[in-house]
C-alpha cells in the first residue's frame, strides 16, 4: 500500500513538475508573441485597436512582466493616446532598469501641451545625462512653446556644450527663438 502511495506521488510529482516548466515556457512564447505583434500593428494605420488588444492579452498571461507594460506604454504613445501612457510611463519614471520612462512621458506631456511637465520630466533626465544633445533640443522645445525665451537659450547653449550630433538641430532652434520663428515639435517617443 505504500509503494503505490509512493508511486503516486512520484508520479504526481513528475506530471506537475514536467508541466510546470513547459506551461510556463509556452506562457511566455505566447506573451512575446503577442507583444511582438502589437508592436507591429501599432506601426501600421488603422491597425491600433488590435495593438492593444494584442499588448493587453500579453499582459494578461504574464501580469508579472514589468517589460510588458513599458511596451504597452510605448504603443500607446505611438498612436497618440498620450494620457494613457503616461499612466504607464508613471510604473517606471524611479526605475534603474528603465532610465529612458522619464524621457518618453516627457513626449507624451509635450503632445499634450503640458511644458512645464515636460520641462520638468526633461530636466530630470539631463541631471543622469547631461551629455544627451536630444534631450537637451526636447527641453530647448518645450521652454520656447512655454515662452520662455531666455531659458530656451540657456538650454540651447547647454546643449551645444555636448557636442553632439545634435548640434545642428540645437543651433536651428537658437536661430529660430532669437528670429521669432514657429517652431515644430519633435515626433513623440521618436526612439
Amino acid at each position: 500500500m505504500i509503494q503505490h502511495y509512493l508511486a503516486l506521488v512520484v508520479l504526481i510529482s513528475i506530471v506537475f513538475l514536467g508541466c510546470i516548466p513547459s506551461q510556463a515556457a509556452t506562457r511566455q512564447e505566447r506573451a512575446d508573441n503577442f507583444a511582438k505583434q502589437a508592436d507591429q500593428y501599432s506601426r501600421q494605420k488603422g491597425k491600433h485597436f488590435l495593438a492593444i488588444a494584442y499588448i493587453n492579452n500579453a499582459i494578461k498571461l504574464q501580469p508579472k512582466r514589468a517589460d510588458l507594460y513599458y511596451k504597452r506604454a510605448h504603443i500607446l504613445g505611438r498612436i497618440g493616446q498620450y494620457a494613457r501612457a503616461i499612466k504607464d510611463f508613471n510604473r517606471f519614471v524611479n526605475s534603474r532598469k528603465y532610465p529612458h520612462a522619464i524621457r518618453f512621458r516627457a513626449d507624451c506631456f509635450m503632445a499634450l501641451g503640458m511644458f512645464q511637465n515636460a520641462v520638468n520630466d526633461y530636466t530630470v533626465f539631463l541631471r543622469g545625462a547631461p551629455k544627451d544633445g536630444k534631450v537637451w533640443s526636447y527641453l530647448t522645445e518645450a521652454l520656447a512653446f512655454m515662452g520662455r525665451r531666455d531659458l530656451a537659450l540657456d538650454a540651447a547653449r547647454k546643449g551645444l556644450k555636448t557636442g553632439s550630433h545634435w548640434s545642428k538641430r540645437l543651433s536651428e532652434l537658437r536661430r529660430k527663438i532669437l528670429s521669432g520663428e514657429s517652431i515644430t515639435p519633435h515626433k513623440p517617443l521618436s526612439n
